[in-house]
């Protein structure tokens, strides 16, 4: 592990100067440059250790749960693989923290409770938050007069509490602390930024584009190389338009790119929208296949590894357009789309790697149409597979494949 404590800046050198304003903090319109915590935010939002929380705020005042703490950390070590799994009666050992909070438990840095529970989505409080660096710490003899004045101590987290003051990591902008209140997320910027100032992360970027009469979001990975895969995503009915926000405040696989949950990803992500006029995306069949013949020239993408996935109304749009243009893609994920059986969309898909997504509570679109497609299609297709997710209505699908299946989605898409 290779965690350590290896400079501290007192707090007072960490409040901000309104003069050194950057692109990074100056993007949220919930964090002024005169807070004390911006600086904090600049940097560990440029080393992408926290993101924003959507439509351009960073939400200063939220919290954040055990779980993504966790996974922040064990991100920040560069996402080491865990030996084994964390076996907490509330846990999930397919959840998308799963290897993050493994990690954390095996290096000390997190416990469970008494009653066998580690309680995820509980929002990490400020004495957890310094006991969890406390045992990072190599040198935890410097204590000195660290005690810290508070509304509510809590005795069992002093001397963490106490090394943590020491060392400048709380903040008292704030004034007297509830230890036993969560954490702010600008608290834990300040926190992650004091501990690892030397950190130079390189920081995967989501830019903003137009083509034609079409925007579109690209995600570029932190650590380009030669030929990176591509994934191209295809909203649904509610994303069309011009503002490609609404795709990262509302749509689940651009937002959870826009504000971190997937983590880096090694591949670059492209995510076109549909313009207001259009019917769907059969329609603009031209474009999207001029945009990312154009994406794939300007970048250095492996033409033999661009993946097509979208959900609704993008979940059709990516069985159409694979079925148009079988020959430029490497595999397609499909969610909640619609398809005919007919010899034709089996021949034409009789050698694509396929997986796909429904909700049997799905009443938007039924999954009877997949379900018979895929049926038929695995007679001649052995890479073809579907997963029926119980008790999943429309939009539970997205986020559950996303959130649940994203990991491993993501590596199956990329090969």
């Amino acid at each position: 592990m290779k965690i350590k404590f290896p400079h501290l800046l007192l707090a007072s050198s960490l409040l901000v100067s309104s003069l050194n304003v950057s692109a990074a903090a100056a993007s949220f319109t919930d964090v002024e440059p005169s807070a004390w915590y911006y600086d904090a935010v600049e940097n560990v939002t440029e080393n992408g250790w926290l993101n924003g929380t959507g439509g351009s705020r960073f939400t200063p005042d939220g919290n954040l749960t055990r779980a993504m703490l966790a996974t922040i950390l064990w991100r920040i070590e560069g996402s080491p693989a865990p030996n084994g799994s964390a076996d907490f009666i509330d846990t999930d050992s397919a959840s998308w923290y799963a290897d993050g909070l493994a990690w954390s438990v095996e290096n000390g840095l997190f416990n469970g409770y008494p009653d066998g529970s580690f309680r995820p989505a509980n929002a990490i409080t400020r004495e957890q938050l310094a006991t969890v660096f406390y045992r990072t710490a190599e040198d935890k003899t410097d204590i000195g007069a660290g005690a810290v004045s508070t509304k509510n101590g809590c005795t069992w987290a002093s001397e963490a509490c106490a090394w943590a003051n020491t060392h400048g990591l709380f903040t008292f902008a704030l004034g007297t602390l509830d230890l036993c209140a969560p954490a702010s997320r600008a608290e834990i910027a300040y926190w992650l930024n004091a501990y690892y100032p030397q950190e130079t992360a390189t920081r995967s970027t989501l830019t903003e584009g137009q083509y034609r009469s079409m925007g579109y979001l690209l995600y570029t990975p932190a650590n380009v190389q030669a030929d990176m895969p591509l994934i191209v995503y295809l909203h649904g009915g509610h994303g069309k338009g011009s503002d490609l926000s609404i795709l990262t405040t509302t749509d689940g696989f651009p937002q959870y790119l826009a504000d971190g949950t997937l983590g880096e990803i090694p591949a670059y992500v492209l995510i076109p929208q549909l313009p207001a006029d259009q019917n769907g995306w059969k329609a603009a069949d031209d474009t999207v296949m001029s945009l990312i013949d154009k994406i794939c020239t300007e970048n250095k993408i492996d033409r033999s590894r661009i993946s097509l996935t979208g959900h609704s109304m993008g979940g059709t749009g990516t069985w159409d357009i694979a079925l148009l243009h079988s020959e430029v893609f490497s595999r397609i994920a499909p969610m909640s789309g619609s398809i005919q059986t007919t010899a034709e969309t089996l021949s034409a898909l009789s050698d694509m790697p396929i997986w796909t997504f429904v909700g049997d509570a799905d009443r938007v679109v039924k999954p009877e149409s997949t379900e018979q497609f895929i049926a038929a299609l695995q007679e001649q297709n052995t890479n073809a597979k579907l997963t029926v997710f119980a008790d999943t209505d429309h939009v539970g699908v997205l986020q559950t494949a996303w959130l649940e299946d994203g990991a491993a989605l993501i590596d199956w898409l990329i090969q």
